[in-house]
């Protein structure tokens, strides 16, 4: 019997040979379980964080199963709940499913019968942990995009700010250094205009350091293996395609490769090409990541084999106000381009409907400034 752990039953029966058989049977099969023979020990024993199912006899005394369900559900409504009765009582199959029973078995069962209820239970609590582990992943994502968005809009504003300011100051200046290289200014203005002066000169040197900082990444910017970069972004995503059944491969280069990167900037954009390629794949399907050197640049690939892109859209992709879906989900693909900018980087994409989509993003292995 194959003893590879499937997850966690609590089973709950005041009658001792159910309850025994029934824990040995799924312990053959693969479980952990924890045995119970009342609901107020059951309620001592549960633990939401660590128990995938429970299965509980209906009738019990002092405390019915229903009970147990109710008071399981106020704990962790997300718990899965399989009832059973050796009563084939309608009236509690109903008041089951009305109380938010997973299952309903009726004794006496079959072991497959036991099995198979369980499995349904077990596959479905850990499909809700990771649906809460992705929608919590995403707003990690969504709150630092959005924290990305308000500094470039802040550092934006603030340049603009800047040289509102330097300009005015600098015709001031140059407008009072010819006022004094004239012959005619009285000599009770030339030390006023000389003080007018010299304080534009400062007011210009402080906006100087101000763009100076805001303009500089070189604190940003590390150079990192891009390999390294891409491993550590795979974990996440494997937890968002596990349950579409969507192949991961990774092909990284041989060589180390390494490249000026903000490592969380680049994570966030190769997140977003990862999980648009989960999404455009059915099951069965397979998604590719690879790196590799061509010439002065490094590649970054992600490949797979979805629905692609038409070719009326390929080109529109990165618009920030183009949407292949229904419903618009942030930036997306031009937060995409602007991050892989941002590392004076380039992007593009191939695509043919029904056999898939590659994105390349291209990174210098030196940085040369563009002009």
């Amino acid at each position: 019997m194959n003893k590879k752990k499937y997850g966690s039953v609590l089973v709950v029966d005041d009658d001792p040979s159910v309850l025994d058989s029934s824990s040995l049977l799924l312990q053959e099969y693969g479980y952990d379980v924890i045995s119970s023979p009342s609901a107020e020990d059951a309620l001592d024993k549960y633990r939401p964080e660590t128990i995938d199912t429970v299965i509980t006899d209906i009738v019990m005394p002092s405390k019915s199963g229903i009970d147990l369900l109710r008071q399981i559900h106020d704990i962790n409504p997300s718990t899965p709940v399989i009832l059973m009765t050796a009563y084939a009582d309608m009236e509690k199959v109903i008041g089951a499913i009305k109380t938010g029973a997973f299952d309903f078995i009726i004794k006496p069962f079959t072991a497959d019968l036991l099995v198979h209820s369980v499995e349904k239970a077990v596959r479905y609590n850990k499909l809700v942990l990771m649906e809460k582990e992705y929608k919590h992943l995403l707003e990690e994502y969504n709150q630092e995009i959005e924290t990305l968005v308000a500094e470039r809009t802040m550092s934006l504003i603030a340049l603009t700010l800047a040289d509102k300011i330097r300009n005015p100051a600098s015709v001031i200046g140059l407008t009072c250094k010819r006022m004094l290289d004239k012959d005619d200014v009285p000599d009770r203005l030339q030390p006023k205009l000389t003080g007018i002066i010299r304080e534009t000169e400062k007011l210009d040197n402080i906006v100087k350091d101000f763009q100076s900082l805001l303009k500089s990444k070189k604190s940003m910017f590390q150079y990192e293996d891009v390999n390294t970069v891409v491993e550590s972004v795979l974990p996440i995503i494997k937890k968002m395609t596990v349950g579409k059944g969507i192949q991961m491969v990774f092909k990284p280069s041989e060589e180390t490769m390494k490249v000026n990167i903000q490592k969380n900037l680049f994570q966030i954009a190769l997140s977003h090409l990862i999980n648009n390629a989960a999404e455009a794949t059915s099951g069965g399907g397979e998604i590719t990541i690879s790196t590799y050197g061509s010439g002065d640049t490094t590649v970054v690939e992600v490949s797979d084999t979805g629905y692609g892109i038409g070719e009326e859209d390929v080109g529109k992709i990165f618009d920030p106000v183009f949407s292949s879906k229904d419903k618009r989900f942030g930036m997306g693909l031009p937060l995409v381009k602007r991050i892989v900018s941002e590392h004076m980087g380039e992007i593009d994409v191939t695509s043919e409907e029904g056999k898939g989509t590659t994105f390349s993003i291209r990174l210098p292995k030196r940085w040369i400034q563009k002009t």
